[in-house]
């Protein structure tokens, strides 16, 4: 079904020129063309329901202008006739662009919700072992009430890229996630993706102590392979467990 529609809009896409060159006027083909272009650039920037409003609204215009200008200019039939077929196929290529247009925006709309959905019943982010924000968050209230029900705590560390250039912040993210993902605990300690630009790190049943260990050997292997400073990655630290209150940010 959406083949056929794809190559019937291509066919009225085509069919366009041919109306401007045989069946309009040589007087009203720039006329033509800029309402065909306005329908596409208003139809593109508004909602479905605003794009029918102003829908019925310039075919009851166009109408009225032109059967104002027939009473005005007194035409005969002939003319009325004709300035009648010109409407029509008028509307016809504002209607076909106003139907194709929003089918398009559906398409994109319902591609964008399936991509969403895949992205949810996902657990990693890509072929990576970094959990998706949706996994993270699921495992953390497990391990939360898991540290809780024995009276230990743990730590979050939430690690932002947002101070770093734009044009290295992607693959840097990658990396510093992969290396998290082999420098913390596996199997025990958990990593995921927060947003485009943050990280998040949770240390279960552990002290500060272990925390700043664990942190440094990070940061240590981070200047090893990538060769990034500390202060360049903008740090949150949130302790949770049988406490849960901030201790400390960078």
């Amino acid at each position: 079904m959406k083949q056929k529609f794809s190559w019937l809009y291509i066919g009225i896409c085509l069919l366009f020129p041919v109306s401007v060159n045989y069946i309009f006027p040589k007087d009203q083909v720039l006329a033509v063309v800029i309402q065909y272009v306005l329908a596409i650039f208003f139809f593109a920037v508004l909602s479905r329901r605003q794009g029918f409003v102003l829908l019925i609204a310039y075919i009851v215009a166009t109408a009225l202008a032109g059967l104002v200008k027939a009473l005005i200019s007194g035409w005969n039939t002939d003319i009325q006739l004709q300035a009648i077929f010109h409407h029509i196929v008028m509307m016809f290529h504002i209607v076909m662009v106003y139907i194709c247009l929003y089918w398009l925006k559906g398409l994109e709309e319902e591609n964008r919700h399936l991509k969403e959905q895949v992205v949810a019943f996902m657990k990693y982010v890509g072929s990576s072992k970094v959990l998706t924000k949706q996994e993270f968050e699921e495992r953390r209230a497990l391990v939360n009430k898991a540290m809780e029900r024995r009276g230990e705590k743990g730590y979050e560390i939430y690690f932002s890229l947002e101070s770093i250039p734009v044009s290295v912040r992607s693959a840097l993210f990658d990396q510093l996630t992969a290396l998290a993902v082999r420098t913390f605990r596996e199997r025990y300690d958990l990593v995921g993706k927060w947003d485009d630009t943050t990280f998040v790190v949770l240390l279960q049943n552990t002290d500060e102590k272990g925390m700043r260990i664990a942190m440094d050997r990070y940061f240590s292997k981070i200047k090893e392979t990538i060769h990034i400073e500390e202060e360049e990655i903008v740090k949150e630290v949130k302790e949770i467990g049988s406490i849960t209150e901030e201790v400390g940010s960078s």
